[in-house]
């Protein structure tokens, strides 16, 4: 709408008549929520600004964005009209950031200070507010504004989010009226865009050190003047190294004594796969396999190589763990009362009749392979063997022979004769693919083929192998926001979610817990030849109030480790492991009222008992609230509380 227009349906909703068809569906439903809230769009609105302590943690939680932002804060401000201010508000409305001179703005000055909020409850309807509520960018000028006193203002603002699409500040310019410029918030989006490219480029750095630096195998880059650029810890630990030291320095002059590891390097730019050496370093020989592979541009220009290596006895290791072939669990060791948890079971039982692939899904420490030992041990495969693998302990090179095998001579180190993979040794029987959220997105193209097609080829070979066999696959991810990041297959997690089973945590469970740690006191007490041992109330209340993050596998060790502690045969707080009675020790609860007038009431006073508990500090409160910092933030100010005052009260 025009100007005019603009003014005119401004003045009729003023009046208390009905907004105009023509005014947009943004800015009246905004005039709505405004009415409702009783704001008086003639007054003056007063300035809500943070100072202190409050103002310096907003900006400190801004600060990355804010570091980004300021170069193009000041090159939106050089193309700009006149006298127009550029800030960045983070995400609960608050001014963090202000390029421009805020004095030529006259009535405007004490809004448009680092520390004003400009959520729509203070400032009505406005750009900032906007964006807050709709995520997107919006261009807000004269009329449209819900408070008169801003209508001599155009504002245009864009959000800005980050690399995993949370909503993290808003950028924005403010014009007087008169000068305001139709492709002004382009400029804002434009800009609001290149800060989120920034910041997924330091993300992405961050994540290929943490990478780098998490992978089971040890890494070592070498550039084509033979100096280490890149070495993890692992390669570290296993070649007694500190990698700090080694970086930058002649590869020649760290392994002098590995004529074996230098040769490889220098006649293996074409890349091998699994190569076992004998390294000499510091006067002692560790035995690795290695693999190579040429560091290229997208050019094809080499800049140096890239070793991956590991310690044969921790293959050996590997390969000794996974060798086991038979389920030990049924349904009658799955132990529980809980609704939710027999249900499980019951939807198991029923499963386990067919053939069905059944993907498991829990936190870690649930019992997820007890679940699909207790399918295999009750389907009409029971007498088949169950291969179980760990797709997250592999190293990424093993993982595609390990699943489907090799034949002789289809790799450097290839055993002589080849070896079968997992399918074909659970062929007949159940192959159970633990952890299988962590498998490279390259091999699961081989996987799906597999499993839709019931036969796998060898690397190396030219034959299919058929392969009868039922998939349980289980994980402690979410495999649905994986594949929306496009770190897992959709057509695989189809193929794989046939049948769900959803494992609930311990801490769900109720008296589970009891059930269980009876069930784990028994147990213990037969292997160690001692009486019956019963738990002390307090230790009862103290297993129902403790959150268990490691579920039944954490209660296990609990268990374990007091019983070795008893005197007699009653098991008391003092047995147990202080690490559990210091998480356990109800620091941090919120005391609530034993009765309030109303819902609002309860919440009030949980906020207050939590900041109270916390000395104010936001971030503690907020944990121990298990609500986010906005939304404690939020209620801080609906229920008007003075958090200086409420520091300074507490001793």
């Amino acid at each position: 709408m025009k100007g005019d227009a603009m003014r005119f349906a401004w003045e009729q909703f003023a009046a208390g008549e009905k907004i105009p068809g023509s005014v947009r569906g943004p800015i009246a439903a905004s005039w709505r929520r405004c009415r409702r809230r009783g704001l008086d769009p003639h007054q003056r609105p007063s300035v809500e600004r943070l100072v202190g302590e409050e103002l310096e943690e907003h900006c400190r939680q801004t600060q990355p964005i804010a570091r980004i932002g300021q170069p193009f804060m000041e090159k939106i401000g050089r193309y700009t009209v006149p006298n127009s201010l550029v800030f960045l508000a983070d995400a609960e409305g608050y001014i963090v950031m202000i390029e421009g001179e805020t004095g030529s703005f006259a009535v405007h000055t004490p809004y448009f200070q680092v520390g004003t909020y400009w959520g729509e409850e203070a400032q009505g309807t406005n750009a900032v507010a906007l964006v807050m509520r709709e995520q997107q960018s919006f261009q807000v000028e004269g009329a449209e504004h819900y408070y008169k006193i801003h209508h001599s203002l155009a504002c245009g603002a864009a959000p800005i989010f980050s690399p995993e699409g949370e909503f993290l500040a808003v950028l924005g310019v403010a014009t007087p009226l008169p000068a305001a410029h139709p492709h002004t918030l382009g400029m804002v989006v434009a800009a609001a865009a290149a800060v989120e490219n920034q910041l997924g480029l330091e993300r992405a750095s961050d994540q290929l050190y943490s990478v780098v630096q998490s992978i089971s195998d040890g890494l070592i880059a070498i550039d084509n003047n033979g100096l280490i650029t890149h070495m993890n810890g692992v390669a570290g630990s296993i070649f007694g190294l500190l990698p700090e030291d080694c970086i930058g320095r002649p590869v020649e002059e760290i392994f002098r004594d590995s004529f074996a590891l230098l040769r490889v390097i220098k006649t293996g730019r074409e890349g091998f796969n699994d190569r076992e050496l004998a390294v000499d370093i510091n006067g002692r020989r560790v035995r690795v396999t290695v693999t190579s592979r040429p560091i290229c541009s997208q050019q094809g220009k080499t800049f140096g190589v890239v070793l991956t290596c590991r310690e044969m006895k921790s293959v050996q290791r590997l390969v000794n763990r996974m060798v086991g072939a038979q389920a030990r669990f049924t349904f009658a060791d799955l132990i529980g009362e809980d609704p939710e948890f027999t249900e499980t079971i019951s939807i198991a039982r029923r499963v386990a009749r067919t053939d069905s692939t059944v993907l498991i899904v829990g936190e870690s420490g649930t019992g997820k392979e007890m679940f699909a030992q207790a399918i295999h041990n009750a389907s009409p495969r029971r007498n088949g063997p169950f291969v179980a693998i760990n797709c997250a302990a592999l190293p990424r090179d093993l993982v595609e022979s390990e699943l489907f095998g090799y034949e002789e001579g289809a790799f450097t180190g290839a055993k002589r004769g080849g070896r079968p993979g997992k399918f074909e040794l659970a062929s007949g029987g159940t192959l159970f693919l633990d952890e299988i959220g962590d498998i490279p997105l390259e091999t699961q193209v081989s996987l799906l083929r597999v499993l839709q097609e019931r036969q796998v080829t060898r690397i190396g070979g030219h034959t299919a192998i058929p392969v009868e066999i039922r998939v349980i696959a289980a994980t402690n991810r979410d495999i649905a926001r994986l594949v929306e990041e496009g770190h897992f297959r959709l057509d695989l997690y189809y193929r794989l979610n046939v049948i769900n089973l959803t494992i609930p945590p311990l801490r769900e469970r109720g008296e589970d817990v009891l059930l269980l740690a009876r069930y784990f006191l028994q147990r213990f007490a037969e292997q160690l030849g001692l009486r019956e041992i019963t738990m002390d109330p307090e230790v009862e209340e103290l297993f129902l109030q403790y959150q268990w993050p490691g579920n039944v596998r954490e209660l296990q060790n609990v268990i374990e480790q007091a019983v070795h502690l008893l005197e007699d045969d009653i098991l008391l707080p003092e047995h147990l492991p202080e690490e559990f009675l210091t998480a356990s020790s109800g620091e941090g609860e919120v005391s609530l009222p034993a009765r309030a007038s109303s819902l609002a009431k309860l919440e009030q006073a949980a906020v207050l008992e939590a900041l109270r508990s916390a000395r104010g500090n936001i971030s503690q409160a907020a944990r121990w609230l298990g609500v986010g910092r906005t939304t404690l933030y939020r209620k801080i100010r609906l229920y008007r509380i003075n958090l200086e005052e409420l520091r300074k009260s507490v001793p």
